[in-house]
């Protein structure tokens, strides 16, 4: 991996030169006693270095390096060049310079970076794909799963290119194993030749697999073949067992490696991660990068701001009206639980009477709740005012909320917050709908709120959406919010 790097790193460099060359000569021709007669081209040149220096250090592109096909190749290299534009745009901004850089050098620079960046990537792939086919790792797979086929191909799908499995040990209960020496045939002889060689790249699935069960044992095999790692990925398998074949392997001087999902069920995610000075493994039912994350802040911020605005719009006509029918406060503010049970004041326009609360104590001893489950809904809910059915029925008591959102408490789409009594009769898989921040909207409000009466289904919902989380799905919900606004559906 780290020569990898350094290739990819090497090759930008060479890249901007070259591009920085060319731009200059198409832009202001080319004399050789008056090199640069145009530009700072000193200052530009190390400005452009310093850019690249600064995206490879904090863009990692893709974690797969061995699986990189043309189209990944083409994205990676529009997205360094769209991030070293923009970081190049900001730095000759603030540095004053952009009056002495011409639009069309500029235009020329980026168009022959990008170019340069594709080609000499794909070069520098080639060639360590070339050198890998040559120099692949020998292993042998310790494993107790019955599809020896479709493990291979998952980890050769994975990226693991640099091995080349010659063998598998199927493990059963009874501290026994069987072992297979492992042969692959390649789809045509022209394409196996070119494979071999590292100039084309085999799709794992298309590999056809043969099994050859050998008389000697794992440990035999490889004690006197040619093995250079050993991996170990299962199922079901006690903790003492996956030790001494560590032990075992570990004597003959040969590096073991244990798959994540050794120890994760199939419907948890699992990362490894830095706990303080220790690395440990993460396990999750979704694991979000800190960037994914980050984007949703960022979204949230934004949206939050001109919701504030159009809070302070609504209010000036609204406030008055709520006042006049019941008196203050005219903003209710309530306790609710936020992500991971944490608590928070969560702000609305006040559309029930003063004495909701003590209303609804008496609602719940009479049988009112038409919820199923752990929360409270009412249609016809007698604690509502007159100007509180119409703002909910327009959904402008929800406006306070953008600044819950600015403040962090909230998200823009997510799961509704429970109130405190509510939470307190969650059972275990209940909490898991407070793994994300709540939100102003989501795939409950949006899928006719009024009309689910099962607490369950609004937990299976938040939980799909948890699952299926992305910045797009939170763009699509916030266009169904909208929708349902306008028509009024699921509104009571």
């Amino acid at each position: 991996m780290f020569s990898r790097r350094l290739g990819t790193f090497i090759s930008n460099i060479i890249a901007i030169v070259m591009a920085f060359l060319i731009a200059y000569t198409f832009r202001f021709g080319w004399e050789a006693d008056d090199t640069f007669r145009n530009v700072n081209d000193a200052l530009v040149l190390s400005y452009l270095l310093f850019c690249y220096v600064a995206v490879f250090l904090f863009y990692r592109g893709s974690n797969v390096a061995g699986r990189r096909g043309l189209l990944r190749l083409f994205k990676e290299a529009f997205l360094n060049t769209l991030f070293v534009a923009a970081l190049f745009a900001s730095i000759v901004y603030m540095a004053h310079i952009s009056d002495s850089i011409p639009r069309l050098f500029f235009g020329y620079f980026f168009s022959f970076y990008f170019g340069f960046s594709f080609v000499i990537s794909g070069i520098v792939h080639t060639i360590f794909r070339s050198i890998q086919a040559h120099h692949k790792r020998q292993t042998v797979v310790f494993t107790d799963r019955k599809d020896r086929e479709k493990l291979i191909k998952n980890l050769l799908r994975d990226g693991a290119d640099d091995f080349e499995v010659i063998g598998v040990a199927v493990l059963d209960a009874k501290d026994k194993s069987t072992f297979y020496r492992v042969s692959t045939e390649m789809p045509g002889t022209l394409t196996s030749k070119a494979a071999e060689a590292g100039l084309v790249q085999i799709d794992p699935e298309r590999l056809e697999y043969h099994f050859e069960r050998d008389e000697a044992d794992a440990m035999t095999f490889l004690k006197t073949h040619n093995v250079n790692l050993a991996v170990i990925s299962v199922d079901h398998l006690d903790r003492e067992r996956m030790e001494s074949i560590i032990d075992v392997v570990g004597e003959m001087g040969i590096d073991s490696m244990v798959t994540l999902d050794s120890f994760a069920m199939e419907t948890f995610d699992s990362k490894m991660e830095d706990f303080g000075t220790l690395e440990v493994v993460r396990f999750a039912p979704r694991i979000f990068s800190e960037l994914e994350l980050f984007f949703k802040r960022i979204m949230d911020i934004l949206g939050a701001i001109v919701g504030c605005v159009f809070t302070i719009i609504i209010g000036i006509f609204v406030v008055p009206a709520i006042f006049i029918e019941d008196g203050g406060p005219v903003i209710f503010k309530q306790k609710r639980v936020g992500k991971n049970g944490k608590y928070f004041y969560m702000y609305k326009f006040r559309s029930m009477y003063n004495d909701a609360e003590e209303r609804r104590k008496k609602l719940m001893k009479e049988g009112g709740n038409e919820m199923d489950g752990a929360m409270f809904k009412m249609k016809d809910d007698p604690r509502i005012t007159k100007v509180g059915r119409f703002i909910r029925k327009t959904s402008l008591d929800e406006f306070p909320q953008f600044f819950n959102v600015l403040k962090g408490d909230m998200s823009l789409v997510g799961t509704r917050p429970p109130m405190l009594d509510e939470y307190k009769q969650y059972s275990s898989h209940h909490k898991r709908r407070l793994s994300l921040k709540p939100g102003i909207t989501g795939l409950w409000q949006t899928s006719g709120r009024s009309e689910i009466t099962d607490f369950e289904e609004v937990v299976r919902l938040d939980c799909y959406y948890i699952d299926h989380w992305s910045v797009l799905f939170d763009i699509k919900i916030l266009l169904m919010t909208v929708i349902a606004v306008i028509t009024g559906k699921g509104s009571e």
